[in-house]
């Protein structure tokens, strides 16, 4: 995979995929700016009619590159996808990493997460849909995080089930606020649309400690109408913790859930 920092000066491999930097990206919802990472699956520069799904993913700057992720370790979302691409486990997609802020709480949670989802939807995936080769369309584009980011992808989804109809939940903060998370759902029913959900979790530290609500929230989503392997999958990472170096050995996981040959 290389690294590219402008659109349209690539030349990598057809196997390959490649990263576009586009750098402060501005919110006038937001009133703030921050820079979006694109990444590119393999053969999108040469199969020029091609359209492709899209995953808009959270802590943007967490998930390719170690130099600019938290503590040095990233998630490797691009090598993951790459090599699931390669072996044909899943179809090829597109990856749109948004860099947090220092309002990330605030952005990532549903107080104020609502302005944060209309920044999405109404300012970066327009420029997306512009600038890329993108299928439009609920059922094409998705929204992953790990941690709040998690927690805001489930919200976003619920929210806005007719712009997302894929939520990767890795170790999500159920517990945020004392678990309102289960008092906002509790009136609500199942999304009329097709939807996945994906949730996980690992077995150490503060996740091991708290592994109820996680149980909680699996077993909610079911009484709600989801079915686990079919449009919900839950996931118990043993050894886990809630760190970059578990969401990036667990992340094939939503990938494959929700882009998957096999489904």
């Amino acid at each position: 995979m290389k690294f590219i920092f402008a659109p349209g000066k690539s030349k990598a491999s057809p196997r390959s995929g490649r990263l576009v930097l586009h750098t402060q990206f501005a919110s006038k919802i937001l009133n703030n700016k921050r820079d979006v990472m694109v990444w590119l699956p393999p053969g999108y520069d040469s199969n020029r009619y091609r359209r492709y799904p899209v995953l808009y993913a959270h802590d943007g700057q967490n998930l390719f590159d170690p130099q600019t992720a938290y503590i040095g370790i990233d998630w490797q979302i691009g090598k993951t996808a790459e090599a699931l691409i390669q072996q044909k486990r899943v179809k090829p997609f597109i990856i749109v990493g948004l860099y947090n802020t220092p309002a990330r709480q605030e952005e990532y949670t549903p107080i104020h997460g609502r302005s944060y989802a209309e920044f999405i939807i109404r300012e970066v995936m327009p420029f997306i849909d512009h600038q890329y080769r993108t299928a439009q369309g609920r059922m094409k584009t998705g929204v992953l995080g790990s941690s709040l980011g998690g927690l805001i992808s489930f919200y976003m989804a619920w929210w806005y089930p007719e712009y997302f109809s894929m939520a990767g939940c890795l170790s999500a903060s159920w517990m945020w606020q004392g678990a309102r998370v289960f008092k906002d759902i509790a009136p609500l029913m199942k999304p009329r649309q097709k939807m996945k959900i994906y949730m996980d979790h690992g077995s150490e530290g503060v996740e091991g400690n708290n592994a109820a609500i996680f149980y909680k929230m699996r077993n909610t989503l079911v009484a709600k109408g989801f079915a686990l392997g079919k449009d919900l999958e839950y996931f118990y990472g043993v050894g886990d913790r809630h760190d970059e170096a578990s969401w990036a050995r667990r992340v094939w996981r939503p990938l494959e859930f929700f882009f998957g040959t096999a489904h």
